[in-house]
């Protein structure tokens, strides 16, 4: 029977090490019908950090045996919980400009409509200005009713007299607008916070980004965490030598794990690679390493045994993982791949949620049979691209023919 490792490579947010796995074993347990997935002491045990895994095919017993590992890097992220109003405006306007300068550039030149990501990421950094500019104008309103004192120097000079009084003016009329009633009440609900936050997250990935005194940026950390677990589970540094391995890429963690996987070298032979609203066909077009990287799937040897791309509808941050350009310098410009794995997987949402729910439909992948059945089930039930039919050449004409 082949032993199976399950790599979980969770998205952003600072979560503890090994609860997105435990999260995935509880999903597995719940979210598999027609399977009995039991938790169980064998497998590569806690001192490997896994959680053994046996499930049974209710009709016709097959079994799978499987350890669930995770590559953390939540710990990497930066914390802006406790950032001062003008660090968040100014994060806020870098945000702006990195997704207009990058993205808007890459949908023009290909003439594709950007993914709805795009749109995502781009409102929220907009929102985020705006919402401190409303924190400003509280400001404002504090030093008009006295809570807040001018210094006296500044209230003497004649401009800033002028200047006080028609923002004094404008204020209150500003405050108890429409506009910010529902800013306030739309962060409130802690979309926008959590959008802004995917978005600089993402560009800090993308750019390879340095915090703290170290001179290591997120990427290469991030990218090395799973090559780590990946190696222990193909037995190169440890004793996991998995028949399959299985990584799981959720959200920008699927961009992570495509990064790694892409210099993996040998171990794609028995790998397949799984994202779950992974945004990739948004960083793509905001980064132009994102889709050589993706370009490497196509050319390694040996291939990669699978990927399987997962979208949800509704997903605001996920995006179809696009068919990379060939940048081979004998092939035409802009010249595509001819595609190689299948199509998207797009199931329906989950029971119980609604499109509104902005957020917790891009956690939903947790709570999706369509992709958690693939990870219990045999490896020859995995979505294949057709082969393509190949059609014969018309025999020549006969000479003094027309043809």
């Amino acid at each position: 029977m082949a032993r199976r490792a399950i790599i979980l490579v969770p998205g952003f947010g600072h979560k503890e090490h090994n609860q997105a796995r435990d999260r995935l074993v509880r999903a597995l347990q719940n979210y598999t019908t027609g399977w009995r997935v039991e938790q169980t002491d064998d497998g590569a045990g806690p001192g490997n950090g896994a959680t053994g895994l046996h499930a049974t095919c209710r009709c016709g017993g097959a079994t799978q045996e499987i350890d669930v590992y995770e590559a953390y890097w939540g710990d990497l992220l930066p914390d802006w919980s406790n950032e001062s109003p003008w660090a968040r405006f100014k994060r806020g306007y870098m945000l702006i400009r990195y997704w207009l300068t990058g993205g808007v550039g890459g949908w023009i030149s290909r003439r594709e409509a950007p993914p709805n990501t795009a749109w995502a990421m781009l409102l929220a950094a907009v929102v985020l200005v705006l919402w401190w500019i409303v924190v400003g104008i509280f400001v404002l309103q504090a030093i008009e009713s006295g809570v807040i004192a001018i210094p006296e120097s500044l209230a003497s000079v004649g401009w800033v007299q002028t200047a006080w009084t028609t923002l004094s003016g404008w204020t209150g009329t500003v405050l108890g607008s429409v506009f910010v009633v529902l800013l306030l009440w739309v962060w409130s609900l802690g979309w926008l916070e959590r959008f802004a936050n995917i978005s600089a997250y993402t560009k800090a990935y993308l750019r390879d980004e340095v915090f703290g005194d170290d001179d290591v940026g997120l990427r290469a950390k991030a990218r090395r965490r799973v090559l780590e677990v990946l190696d222990r589970a193909a037995g190169i540094t440890g004793e996991g030598s998995y028949d399959e391995i299985y990584v799981v890429g959720h959200s920008l963690g699927g961009a992570i794990a495509a990064d790694a996987l892409s210099e993996s070298g040998d171990v794609l032979a028995h790998t397949v690679l799984f994202t779950w609203g992974s945004a990739l066909g948004l960083l793509v077009l905001q980064e132009p390493m994102v889709e050589v990287r993706i370009a490497t799937f196509y050319t390694a040897a040996p291939p990669v045994q699978g990927w399987i791309d997962v979208v949800l509808p509704w997903d605001m941050m996920g995006s179809q993982v696009p068919v990379p350009r060939c940048f081979d310098d004998a092939s035409e410009p802009g010249k595509r791949h001819p595609p190689k794995f299948p199509d998207a997987v797009r199931p329906r949402l989950p029971r119980g949620m609604h499109p509104f729910e902005v957020v917790r439909v891009h956690e939903a992948y947790y709570r999706c049979e369509a992709a958690l059945l693939m990870l219990v089930a045999s490896a020859s039930t995995l979505p294949r691209r057709a082969a393509q039919s190949v059609v014969p050449a018309a025999p020549p004409a006969p000479k003094g023919r027309p043809a």
